[in-house]
């Protein structure tokens, strides 16, 4: 549910093993430090849509389109966030605990989109050898959510990755690139009416950090190079500026309040969440909050009741309906999730948009009971979330077991081999195209991926011979 935007911690992504199928080349001259550490990507439906929210006017403010922005969460509690393969920000969960009002992530988000804009991270990749940002992203992605335990719950699905990685000094953002992309914060602010408070709470946040020892520091700091000139600038243009004093919408900071309440929920103990959230609070930050504590306490019925009173009060909100389908789901009532869970999609339908990871918990949920209706309804969500998030590997993992519910073992051979793609596994994806080069019937749409895959993977596939 959360992403981050440095480029050191995009390198340590892209060097890490997955399951021994992958051996990365390209191994820059400088070395600063050698460090391991381990990386949880973690995915949740709100808060990923509350972040693009929060960035597409950022967004169309810069000339870029918001539609090809890509969210992902890192649980981790530092202050962090970095941009990776283009379009593509990584934000820390810490980050978004930390900042007390929206307008600290909109500041940050405003200063990733100028390096975005200005180009920067593409001209740091030149120095990448052999590296294609492409491959990055589908090891991050791919090897990631291959490794997902198959837990539909949306705060929950994601995965550890060990990392071991040395720290190379042409990754660090340049201390021209840090003022470039703060002066394109600042336009791209003035341009949609918002306040620069929030980015300067941020700089000077991390001022406070600059005398501590680089093991101290929040890792943002030490690849984002910060200059009292930066907080200086920052400081000039909110005094000349007519929206410094502006008040933050009131529907940023509700947003906010509830993707901070499930994060703080679900990262700290039950005990230090119920003793800082009162049940006599009636905000839904800390609702959110004491629903993720009673679920890791198992107590159903009070997280039940919690999500109840919220639907009752906003029968609409989709992402109710998704929490009260994912209480069940956790509790192993997997039958009385699939109501919640197909009244969220339906609600999401009805807004002309999409949100592909709450089609994918109702299709897990499906999937866990028997019957080839079941399966059936589980292979049309799953289709829809392909069309949308076709780098994810564990969807591809569910539409094959929808397939093979079915009996269809040639779509099932199909669905392996495009997960076999993502995570790098030639040998099962050369395996499984023969196969379903043997099932599928000549001419068929799916025959004809299964040949772009083949000839995707070139000389290292050589499946059966196609007579179509």
């Amino acid at each position: 549910m959360f992403w981050s935007f440095m480029p050191l911690e995009f390198m340590r992504l892209f060097i890490s093993l997955v399951a021994g199928l992958l051996t990365l080349i390209a191994a820059p001259a400088v070395l600063l430090a050698q460090q391991s550490e381990k990386i949880s990507l973690v995915r949740d439906a709100e808060t990923e849509n509350t972040i693009r929210y929060f960035a597409a006017p950022l967004f169309k403010a810069a000339g870029l389109n918001p539609e090809a922005l890509r969210v992902h969460l890192v649980l981790d509690d530092r202050m962090n966030a970095f941009v990776a393969g283009g379009q593509r920000i990584f934000i820390n969960t810490g980050l978004l605990r930390s900042a007390e009002t929206p307008d600290a992530v909109i500041g940050v988000l405003a200063h990733e989109t100028g390096h975005i804009a200005g180009g920067h991270l593409a001209k740091m990749q030149e120095n990448l050898r052999t590296a294609s940002a492409q491959a990055i992203i589908a090891l991050v992605l791919g090897a990631a959510a291959a490794a997902v335990s198959g837990e539909p719950d949306a705060v929950v699905a994601g995965a550890t990755m060990g990392q071991s990685i040395a720290e190379r000094s042409f990754l660090k953002y340049t201390s021209a690139n840090e003022s470039a992309a703060d002066l394109a914060a600042l336009g791209y602010l003035e341009k949609t009416h918002q306040s620069a408070r929030g980015l300067l709470a941020i700089l000077e946040k991390l001022q406070d950090q600059e005398l501590l020892s680089g093991t101290r520091q929040d890792p943002y700091l030490r690849t984002h190079p910060l200059s009292q000139e930066r907080i200086s600038t920052v400081r000039e243009y909110m005094s000349k500026s007519g929206y410094t004093s502006k008040p933050v919408d009131p529907n940023l900071v509700l947003l906010h309040r509830r993707i901070r309440g499930k994060l703080n929920g679900y990262v700290d103990p039950p005990a230090r969440t119920l003793a800082r959230y009162s049940a006599d609070d009636p905000g839904v930050e800390a609702r959110y909050a004491r629903i993720q504590a009673f679920m890791k306490l198992h107590r159903t019925d009070d997280a039940l009741a919690i999500v109840d009173r919220l639907i009752e009060m906003s029968p609409t909100d989709m992402f109710f309906h998704e929490l009260r389908g994912d209480i069940l789901y956790r509790a192993g009532r997997i039958a009385d999730s699939l109501p919640s869970y197909r009244h969220a999609v339906k609600l999401v339908e009805e807004t002309k948009g999409e949100l592909p990871l709450i089609r994918l918990s109702l299709a897990q949920s499906l999937l866990e009971l028997p019957g080839k209706d079941t399966a059936a309804e589980a292979l049309d969500h799953l289709k829809i979330v392909a069309d949308y998030e076709p780098w994810t590997p564990r969807t591809w993992r569910l539409m094959a077991t929808a397939f093979g519910r079915l009996d269809n073992f040639g779509g099932a051979a199909y669905a392996l081999a495009e997960e076999a793609v993502l995570v790098r596994d030639r040998e099962g994806a050369a395996r499984n195209v023969a196969r379903a080069l043997e099932l599928l019937p000549p001419g068929s749409p799916l025959r004809e991926r299964v040949l772009d895959i083949q000839n995707l993977m070139g000389d290292g596939a050589k499946p059966a011979a196609d007579g179509g």
